[in-house]
């Protein structure tokens, strides 16, 4: 069994579009698996790395600064040593959705597409999946059960998806991890290397020396770092 712990960067912008800037123009939702036998010690080995460079709280992109950016670094080596982990987030331009055109005028619709197309194309034939989402307020209450149901249909009997739940990202040190790379994905496509943060910059070199590139679309085959530009549709 796989757990698999997602969440999102920047999804005011599908929502208000007013906000959008050429430096706040992709939003991200992104995800980190993990065999659930190794879940425990991969907690504790966080853990242990918070306390030798003494880091308290939640760990979110926006708590990355420069004062502990050798934890960030670390927690990136740490990411990149372990090979049962995988990272995989899906890019979008805010500036190019058409809610309007393609979801009924609904994003929050328009918000789990995108949610679909991040595991749909990700989840292997023949495993068994408990999927965790950061807790997120959904004008339709529904919204988790559908897409547990459409992603069990889709994938067909090879592969089950046991569970859809939300949880609250304090009580994850996984997801939490997973923000700070989905963060860093997000920083390179809005900043590119013009960010005014030494800290965050670091954190996506340390990132694109263990990937051996710069951070961008990969290909569907990329297991570790997988980055998913969509190339949306356009209206009439």
């Amino acid at each position: 069994m796989i757990d698999v712990y997602c969440d999102e960067s920047r999804q005011d912008l599908l929502a208000n579009s007013s906000s959008i800037t050429d430096n706040n123009r992709f939003c991200c939702i992104g995800g980190i698996s993990v065999p659930i036998e190794h879940r425990e010690e991969i907690k504790s080995e966080i853990k242990a790395l918070k306390e030798k460079h003494d880091v308290s709280g939640e760990l979110r992109w926006g708590t990355v600064s420069n004062n502990k950016v050798d934890f960030y670094l670390d927690l990136v080596d740490f990411f990149f040593g372990r090979p049962d982990l995988m990272f995989r987030t899906v890019v979008i331009d805010a500036a190019k959705v058409q809610n309007d055109v393609f979801n009924n005028s609904d994003q929050e619709l328009g918000y789990y597409k995108f949610y679909y197309q991040l595991l749909n194309h990700w989840l292997a034939a023949n495993d068994t999946y408990r999927i965790y989402t950061d807790q997120k307020t959904n004008k339709d209450k529904k919204r988790l059960k559908e897409l547990h149901r459409i992603l069990n249909c889709t994938r067909g009997a090879g592969t089950t998806i046991d569970l859809i739940k939300a949880i609250d990202s304090k009580e994850s040190l996984i997801l939490q991890m997973e923000n700070i790379l989905m963060g860093a994905v997000g920083y390179k496509y809005n900043w590119g290397h013009n960010g005014a943060s030494f800290a965050k910059q670091e954190v996506v070199r340390r990132i694109e020396h263990h990937i051996g590139r710069t951070i961008k679309h990969t290909s569907a085959s990329e297991q570790k770092f997988n980055v998913f530009v969509i190339v949306l549709r356009e209206g009439l």
